[in-house]
């Protein structure tokens, strides 16, 4: 129950947690990078419409070109991965040690199987690692696009399984992290309802934990005129102030983690170090430790 907190942004953690890695954002609409502590790349996540105008996505036409309506379609094909890998490598060429990409689904409506993905995929782990060696590779769920005409890949509880599955029989070094909130939001809506909600969907997580070597968690607020409003707040908003499904939250998580393994934490809280502290204090306040 061990986490590995990485920085987040202006984020700053409580007193005692000292990150050691940063989150930095590398998508396609970004001409440079610059981090002093090594650090997870957030690569590109296909929300909306990209300008695709630096200078070297310009140099790469099966990037560039593969979008529907400005919209990124990640993992389009092998040649999509290779220039994929030349992009990261050109874009993370002088900075400070890059320990992890973290990587996004494909749309099923281009890339229908975790099968096809893995055959994608691989073409640009394997050029990475011919290059950056000590590299780790995370994917994240996704839930939420302007996209028409696909849905992420890995969305759902079920995809976890499945996707665990390809990872294992590929031998690739592709690890998944889980973003809660997105999860949640993908099965239930902006609000999880029961304790029910909470159980059915991390139960299935059990089968591959192995395989999960992170999590993303943040919070939810209502606005002023009541809709919900995202990576703002913290668990208590987050479930508007129900004290008892907020404490099964917690217990299902830490005991979907009871094991030794070293997880990867990413507060991506956008409202104040006050909710990461909150965030915090709940994780601890049920046996999960920072180190």
């Amino acid at each position: 129950m061990k986490l590995i907190p990485i920085q987040y942004h202006k984020r700053k953690y409580p007193t005692g947690i000292k990150p050691k890695i940063a989150e930095v954002a590398g998508n396609f609409d970004v001409y440079s990078i610059k981090c002093e502590m090594p650090y997870s790349l957030h690569t590109e996540y296909s929300f909306a419409a990209r300008k695709f105008d630096s200078p070297l996505v310009k140099k790469l036409p099966t990037l560039r070109n593969s979008c529907k309506h400005g919209i990124p379609q990640l993992w389009y094909n092998e040649k999509w991965a290779s220039e994929f890998a030349d992009f990261i490598t050109e874009l993370t060429a002088i900075s400070t040690p890059l320990k992890i990409i973290e990587i996004h689904p494909p749309f099923n409506d281009y890339c229908p199987s975790f099968s096809r993905f893995i055959e994608i995929y691989k073409v640009f782990e394997d050029k990475i690692l011919s290059l950056k060696p000590d590299t780790h590779f995370l994917i994240e769920n996704r839930y939420g696009s302007q996209y028409r005409g696909g849905k992420f890949l890995l969305s759902s509880k079920s995809d976890y399984n499945e996707l665990a599955e390809s990872i294992e029989s590929s031998s690739c070094k592709l690890r998944m992290i889980l973003d809660v909130p997105q999860l949640f939001t993908r099965h239930f809506g902006p609000k999880t309802k029961t304790s029910n909600d909470i159980v059915s969907t991390f139960t299935p997580l059990k089968n591959c934990k192995a395989y999960i070597m992170g999590i993303h968690l943040w919070g939810k607020r209502r606005n002023d005129s009541g809709r919900w409003v995202s990576h703002s707040g913290n668990l208590n908003t987050y479930f508007d102030g129900d004290t008892s499904l907020k404490k099964v939250f917690l217990n299902e998580l830490v005991h979907l983690f009871d094991d030794s393994i070293e997880r990867y934490f990413v507060p991506e809280v956008n409202s104040s170090d006050t909710d990461l502290h909150s965030i915090i204090d709940d994780l601890q306040s049920v046996g999960f430790h920072f180190v």
